[in-house]
């Protein structure tokens, strides 16, 4: 049981990249570091293509499909520049921000 206890203290205190529980704003995006922000991008791009599995809308296979084409970097860019672009949202949640991006990006 000490066994245990101690490699699930020693594999949650290697857990250097996390966010925490509800939603990230554009602001707290800008504070993440670049290994944060790849991961919690990677998050929110999986989540919309995993979506694409289970939704009965149209829109989200087409969407999913058009995420999966780009290289992360491009997608990661696209992003950042919408946020640069438009101080005025960062106080809103950042994975709307990327979904409605993404959407007018893909021609929607």
């Amino acid at each position: 049981m000490k066994i245990a206890i101690f490699c699930l203290t020693l594999l949650i205190s290697n857990c250097v990249i996390a966010v925490s529980l509800g939603y990230v704003t554009g602001d707290d995006y800008f504070r993440m570091s670049e290994n944060e922000k790849s991961a919690w991008l990677a998050g929110v791009s999986d989540g919309i293509i995993a979506e694409s599995l289970t939704s009965s809308s149209l829109e989200i296979p087409w969407l999913s499909s058009c995420i999966a084409i780009y290289e992360f970097q491009q997608i990661k860019a696209i992003f950042e520049k919408e946020l640069n672009d438009n101080p005025e949202v960062w106080h809103a949640p950042a994975a709307f921000i990327f979904r409605k991006k993404i959407k007018d990006f893909c021609g929607n």
